[in-house]
């Protein structure tokens, strides 16, 4: 292949040879040369026209060189059709030459891509073995991580199964140990139960069957008396002490009168109130006769409490009977006062009983006159005595403060319920009123459920001579009293007893 550099160079920069070249006819019947760009910018880079003779161009195809003078033109007349052959051949030499350049930096450049294609090809072809031999060995680890997550699964759940089983057998033996400790702590429970349970089957028989209603009236009649001494010896002479004894007394009744009726069911708030009063009660104990007269006043207090209000709400009895143990323990004089006011005021809580076809019997009994001097109604009557029967019932099934079991006695054990019931069934039937039965009708709510654990078989049988035998003997009365009270011992034998609810916290 030959360039025809004629029209080659006929190009007069060096920008437009590289386009000069590309319309180039082809030579001699050879293949027409198609450049592609980048060889276009290869020959611009050779500066062919600064590196080529100069040549003048009269018509196309025709080449001469610039003559230097008219002189020297003509002399070189003779020479011009040699000097053309030899440059024409120089030309065709030079083109000739810078053909072969190109060809072999064609070659070269082809041989560089070509090995650079290889080499990317290759590239690629490790790259693409090297993600598959990854994302190969990805899946055999996850293929190993997943069978490992199994048998760590399987271990694990056969180990969670090794320990409930263990824990089982463990729990069982445990279960067993606290079965036998338990079964063994309530036998020598029932056998202290059993003793103590003799002993008082033994001291309610006696009471039972020895009930001593000359010692029941003189008992009576003693706190009666005890009424009368404290208006002697305690109410009157405050009356007649001096202005400052009186102001400071009158304080205190007012700072106490408040408290009994903001107790609450809370034990808190219970707690308050008794620290309260055993303050302002041990600030009197200077004066031996403030004292006596406050101490009075709470007991006075204490009982009305219960004649008005735990008459409607029983549950009340509760609160305050707590507060009124906490004070029979702390002040051990309190005792006689507060049980004079109950049998002044209900004496059913010893048992008591008279007839009261006079006005003597009535006062005795604790019948109040209405504001038009009538006797209250029976009703009301009852509703008084019931509140102060649950009051008193409290008190006595009550378990002693925690702080006081080793070093106090409970002022008014539980056994002065089981006298207040059996003196009450052993009460002549012509004594016997509705009352007799509201009142039992309260004591059983209060305190049946307390009173069968500490008697057991003997406070069953004696709850059921109460419920079944003493109502059936007045039966012909119809006491509204006996038929609840019968209720209430139809629902203890199915299983009902009930009692009250628990202060809170």
């Amino acid at each position: 292949m030959r360039f025809n550099l004629d029209e080659a160079l006929d190009a007069t920069t060096d920008e437009e040879v590289p386009t000069n070249l590309e319309s180039l006819p082809s030579d001699d019947d050879d293949e027409e040369l198609k450049l592609d760009d980048d060889f276009l910018t290869m020959l611009s880079n050779l500066n062919l026209k600064t590196r080529l003779p100069q040549w003048d161009m009269h018509h196309r195809g025709h080449y001469y060189r610039r003559p230097l003078s008219s002189a020297s033109s003509t002399r070189a007349t003779g020479k011009i059709d040699t000097e053309e052959q030899r440059d024409a051949f120089d030309v065709k030499s030079l083109g000739v030459a810078l053909q072969d350049s190109i060809n072999d930096k064609l070659e070269k450049q082809l041989l560089i891509n070509m090995e650079q294609i290889n080499n990317i090809k290759e590239k690629k072809r490790r790259i693409l073995e090297e993600q598959k031999r990854r994302e190969a060995e990805e899946a055999k680890k996850r293929e190993q991580e997943q069978e490992r997550i199994r048998l760590q699964k399987i271990k694990e759940e056969q180990l969670a199964k090794e320990k409930l089983a263990q824990e089982k057998q463990k729990a069982l033996e445990l279960a067993a140990q606290q079965k036998a400790k338990e079964e063994q702590e309530l036998k020598a429970k029932k056998a202290a139960e059993e003793q103590e349970r003799q002993a008082r089957e033994t001291a309610a028989k006696q009471n039972q069957s020895m009930t001593d209603f000359a010692a029941i009236d003189k008992l009576f009649w003693s706190y009666k008396e005890k009424i009368a001494s404290i208006k002697k010896d305690i109410v009157q002479p405050v009356k007649d002490s001096d202005k400052d004894l009186r102001n400071t007394i009158s304080r205190h009744k007012r700072k106490i009168n408040p408290k009994f009726g903001q107790l609450t069911n809370s034990n808190q708030q219970l707690m308050n109130i008794k620290a309260d009063l055993i303050q302002l009660i041990d600030q009197t104990k200077a004066n031996s006769l403030a004292y006596q007269w406050i101490l009075n006043f709470i007991a006075k207090a204490a009982v009305h409490q219960a004649e008005t209000e735990v008459r409607v709400k029983p549950e009340s009895a509760l609160p305050l009977g707590k507060l009124i143990l906490s004070l029979l323990i702390t002040y051990p004089e309190l005792k006689d006062l507060l049980m004079a006011r109950f049998v002044k005021k209900c004496p059913y809580v010893i048992g008591f009983t008279c007839k009261i076809d006079t006005e003597k019997g009535r006062i005795n009994m604790g019948w109040k006159r209405n504001s038009e001097d009538k006797w209250e109604d029976e009703s009301s009557y009852s509703e008084r005595m019931g509140g102060m029967m649950t009051l008193f019932s409290v008190l006595t099934r009550l378990p002693l403060p925690q702080e006081f079991i080793t070093s106090h006695s409970h002022p008014l054990p539980i056994t002065k319920s089981w006298q207040m019931l059996a003196r009450i069934c052993n009460t002549s039937l012509d004594l016997l009123t509705n009352t007799h039965f509201i009142v039992i009708g309260n004591w059983w709510d209060a305190s049946a459920a307390e009173f069968l654990q500490a008697y057991a078989n003997q406070g069953a049988k004696l709850l059921q001579l109460l419920g079944d035998d003493l109502t059936n003997v007045v039966a012909e009365h119809k006491y509204s009293g006996a038929a609840r009270l019968r209720i209430l011992m139809e629902e203890w034998q199915m299983g009902q007893l009930k009692s009250f609810p628990e202060m809170e916290a």
